[in-house]
């Protein structure tokens, strides 16, 4: 018994903290991206507002070129979701 008190111990001991390990899969890490504050939620509201800027001022403008509108509508939706879809 004591035998295997001791080796117990001694697992622990040689076990590193969890706080220096690196996160085992990629969800893991793609979570703790996520999850680092609020600048990730500026960005993607001030992607949104300018894309939706950019469509809504072509509107006004000449005839502006379906490319652009579309490069446009696909930083809105990015941001959009971005926003939207992130866990908080």
């Amino acid at each position: 018994m004591d035998d295997a008190g001791n080796s117990s111990k001694e697992a622990e001991a040689q076990a590193p903290a969890p706080a220096n390990q690196a996160p085992a899969t990629a969800a893991a890490a793609a979570r703790g991206a996520i999850h680092r504050g609020p600048m990730l939620r500026l960005a993607a509201m001030q992607l949104m507002l300018f894309a939706a800027y950019e469509i809504v001022s072509s509107y006004a403008a000449p005839p502006v070129a379906l490319p652009r509108l579309f490069a446009a509508f696909v930083a809105w939706l990015v941001g959009c979701l971005s926003l939207f879809v992130a866990p908080p």
